[in-house]
């Protein structure tokens, strides 16, 4: 099982707990689709952090004075490219046959393995947004205006 099928089994091993079952359903998929666009914001931060760190501050102000001049196109296309991908997290893993399947194979697992496939999906989610969140604190102070 997938660490993104992980993220379907965490909800519903949660939601069991609960004692709240049938309320499991699309919302692990919103759960991949934040951990995707907050790992790929974490990659174009590191791009910044790096050519930052390395002395190339032209490339970053470039490529930040350009998106400046096109405000409106450029948060447009990174809108248009954030909901692309909260969207393949939806057609990949979103399909009621997907999830159910998913959630037959997660309760026929003993109860250790389904534990350790939570905590795992648990860990690289709660991952995803603290590298997002360190590297954004990082940009900010690097890139504080003066």
């Amino acid at each position: 099982m997938n660490i993104f099928k992980a993220l379907i089994c965490l909800d519903y091993y949660n939601l069991r707990i609960q004692h709240r079952t049938r309320e499991a359903g699309s919302g692990s998929v919103h759960r991949i689709g934040i951990a995707w666009i907050c790992n790929i914001l974490t990659l174009i931060g590191s791009y910044f952090i790096y050519f930052k760190l390395h002395n190339q501050s032209d490339v970053v102000y470039d490529t930040l004075s350009e998106l400046h001049y096109y405000v409106l196109a450029g948060r447009a296309i990174i809108i248009v490219l954030l909901s692309i991908i909260y969207l393949l997290a939806f057609t990949i893993y979103g399909d009621k046959n997907t999830i159910q399947s998913t959630l037959k194979t997660f309760i026929s697992l003993q109860p250790e393995q389904q534990e350790k496939i939570a905590k795992n999906a648990n860990r690289y989610f709660t991952t995803s947004w603290v590298l997002f969140l360190i590297v954004a604190a990082i940009i900010v102070y690097l890139f504080k205006i003066q």
